[in-house]
């Protein structure tokens, strides 16, 4: 596992077989949240609000914080903060030299660059919504703020994990608008 901190939220990442990565990821979310929140229960619940899946955003119940998960495979990138230090994060991550099929999600416009894709994601997973809210309604600030509708502000920030990878990270600070979407 390698770490950073940026504004308060911690960030792990850790190479992973497809077969173990969300074990992976609840692992390094679990390294995380026992530094932030000792003593707490460190369940981690996630459901999809769509389908009612288990998978989602990762909501730990019984600790006071926030976690966000990115894949890229073989990478696992997580990122945990206190609630009281940030309100909602979202993180992403994409292989550097790369590009997802985004041109139909954005048409008639061009798509956004890599780091503009992570950002994006990021914001939308801070959110609360994810993908069910379309990705070109996402607007940047020259400041480094991303705008969702409905859901306020996200500062962007992007973050220095390994050369192959593109990884931005969306953090609204506390009492600073509308909290996330709440998942079910």
């Amino acid at each position: 596992m390698q770490r950073t901190t940026i504004e308060g939220v911690r960030i792990a990442w850790a190479r992973s077989a497809s077969d173990v990565r969300r074990e992976t990821a609840h692992a390094l979310i679990r390294s995380l949240a026992a530094e932030l929140a000792p003593g707490s229960d460190l369940r981690i619940v996630r459901r999809c609000v769509q389908c009612g899946g288990p998978h989602g955003r990762p909501l730990l119940p019984d600790a006071p914080l926030h976690a966000s998960i990115a894949y890229a495979e073989p990478w696992v990138v997580v990122a945990v903060t206190r609630e009281q230090d940030s309100a909602a994060i979202g993180i992403d991550a994409e292989h550097a030299g790369t590009m997802p099929a985004l041109r139909a999600l954005f048409a008639p416009a061009d798509p956004p660059d890599l780091r503009g894709w992570t950002a994006i994601e990021a914001a939308l997973k801070a959110d609360g919504r994810g993908l069910a809210l379309p990705p070109d309604q996402v607007r940047f600030t020259p400041d480094g703020f991303a705008t969702v509708p409905g859901g306020g502000d996200f500062r962007i920030l992007p973050v220095d994990v390994d050369p192959e990878l593109i990884v931005t990270l969306a953090r609204r600070p506390p009492d600073s608008g509308p909290r996330p979407t709440p998942r079910r």
